[in-house]
């Protein structure tokens, strides 16, 4: 028991220090942009820092519901997708946000079309081949998004 507890507060610790890099990252980044480091801003970084899977404008705006405004919200997510520290996933006639990859590696989503539950891949092949593929369509590949949907095995027992 006694072990669990340490190791949920060494997990605990790793986790407030990656955030406080990440912290230091996203300021410096803003510097870098040439963007001002606004409260809206910072708040939205902090909310998707905080889960674990993309959000769409309207979660994180209802999220910061009182704090900012939606079409501060809005605004934001659009310059902070502009400058790449946040990352846009298209599916269907809705984008979502997660971190830029200077936060987070590179992957992909699986997603349920039920549910919405999305998880995070992560495999060379994938990379590799969407690499292959575009050359040879003959362009020179410079990025990609890659996301596949399913049905959840809770959805499936429903």
């Amino acid at each position: 028991m006694q072990k669990m507890t340490q190791e949920k507060m060494k997990n605990s610790e790793m986790r407030n220090n990656e955030m406080k890099e990440n912290e230091w990252r996203f300021r410096e980044e803003m510097q870098n942009a040439g963007l001002r480091l606004t409260r809206n801003r910072r708040r939205i970084f902090e909310v998707l820092e905080m889960v674990d899977r993309p959000l769409t404008v309207q979660q994180i705006a209802k999220t910061l519901v009182g704090e900012v405004h939606f079409t501060s919200v809005y605004r934001s997510i659009e310059t902070l997708t502009q400058a790449r520290l946040l990352r846009e996933i298209p599916r269907g006639f809705k984008n979502y946000y997660e971190l830029g990859e200077m936060f987070r590696p590179h992957h992909h989503h699986v997603t349920c079309g039920h549910c919405g539950r999305s998880l995070a891949i992560d495999d060379p092949r994938i990379e590799k081949l969407m690499r292959e593929l575009t050359l040879r369509a003959g362009l020179m590949p410079t990025h990609h998004n890659f996301e596949m949907f399913g049905v959840c095995r809770k959805c499936r027992r429903q």
